[in-house]
């Protein structure tokens, strides 16, 4: 008897189903990339076939249902559960390596509840080698399906500053806020200080911005209270979370992926880096060094048959050139990899040609 269980254990993980026939797939990671996954998860079902569940409570908690035969054929009618849920690239790569829990949204309860699973497959803006604590990148099946550009942005009540060397944005790391740095240090009008807001630890952005401006240690960042006035913090959860107080606090300055900041153009700046503009053309180039490369990873060995088909489905879908060059989604917020002139083997790490 203990044999045929184990046996039969084996073949419902060799098949990647849970009863029934489904397959479920369980997705985290980078909160910077969640806007392209949102976008690309729906278009491998099948027409008529999705359904999907949000949690209200918690954005970007969706669960999606249904068949993706056109997509994947060996599936056929087989139901297929794709479950989403961002906390951040260090954390979501962690939490796959270590098979620890996040919460999703239920697809089995119309209220949108959440549910503890295992995740499968996380989005990084890093290498597995920077998360806390690292990661071997042998521990992981890993595809790059882009390149994640990042900006420091200001509120545009900060009148005069437009540019960040390096050097300063080392030093505003731990030098902003209360009785910190003033906004002339900057460039600015005010004597007034500047006051950095920024990501937690477990955060791509953060790991990514740090890596690039070759800052170690453990920054000075800012948030309002429930009253509107500024309180040090370990950073946010999300980029959304920044792109508010940047857009909201007079004095306040931080970096975010573009697909945050392209939400508050209104309001805020993005400044030039060493004295050179974010375009696409500065990023493929190697002139603008604000980047890092989207990866997928999931544990070697992790994934069941089924729940690989699921997963390249997906890659294909996000790396597909059509949608990489004339999607806005994607083409306002980030550089296709068959773009890039340049290459670097680590994050923050030195940029080469890959012509000469």
């Amino acid at each position: 008897m203990k044999t045929r269980n184990t046996l039969l254990a084996a073949l419902v993980g060799i098949l990647g189903t849970t009863a029934h026939g489904q397959v479920q797939l369980t997705v985290t990671g980078s909160t910077a990339f969640r806007a392209n996954v949102l976008n690309r998860v729906p278009t491998l079902y099948d027409t008529g076939s999705l359904t999907s569940y949000t949690n209200s409570a918690s954005a970007g908690t969706i669960s999606y249902i249904g068949t993706i035969s056109n997509k994947v054929s060996a599936l056929g009618a087989t139901t297929v559960t794709i479950a989403l849920a961002f906390s951040g690239s260090g954390t979501g790569m962690t939490a796959v390596k270590n098979q620890a829990a996040i919460g999703v949204t239920d697809p089995s309860n119309p209220t949108g509840a959440l549910i503890n699973k295992v995740p499968d497959v996380a989005f990084s803006d890093v290498y597995p080698g920077a998360a806390s604590p690292p990661i071997p990148d042998s521990a992981f099946d890993r595809s790059i399906v882009g390149v994640v550009p990042f900006v420091y942005c200001k509120n545009n009540a900060l009148a005069g500053i437009s540019n960040i060397t390096r050097e300063q944005a080392v030093l505003l790391m731990t030098a902003s806020g209360d009785f910190g740095m003033p906004a002339t240090y900057l460039g600015g009008a005010s004597p007034n200080p500047v006051y950095l807001i920024g990501r937690d630890s477990g955060s791509g952005s953060r790991i990514s911005v740090e890596k690039d401006i070759a800052f170690s240690g453990t920054p000075l960042l800012w948030a309002t209270n429930g009253v509107g006035g500024l309180i040090t913090t370990n950073g946010y959860s999300s980029g959304s979370l920044v792109r508010a107080v940047v857009a909201s606090v007079p004095s306040a300055i931080g970096y975010l992926g573009l697909a945050d900041f392209n939400v508050i153009t209104n309001t805020a700046t993005a400044l030039t880096f060493q004295g050179v503009p974010y375009t696409p053309a500065n990023v493929a180039n190697g002139s603008y060094g604000l980047w890092g490369y989207e990866h997928v990873v999931n544990r070697v060995g992790g994934l069941s048959a089924n729940q690989i088909l699921v997963r390249n489905a997906l890659l294909a879908s996000i790396q597909d050139t059509t949608y990489q060059s004339t999607d806005p989604g994607y083409t306002n917020n980030f550089v296709a990899v068959q773009n890039m002139k340049v290459e670097r083997g680590t994050d923050g790490g030195p940029i080469t040609s890959l012509n000469f």
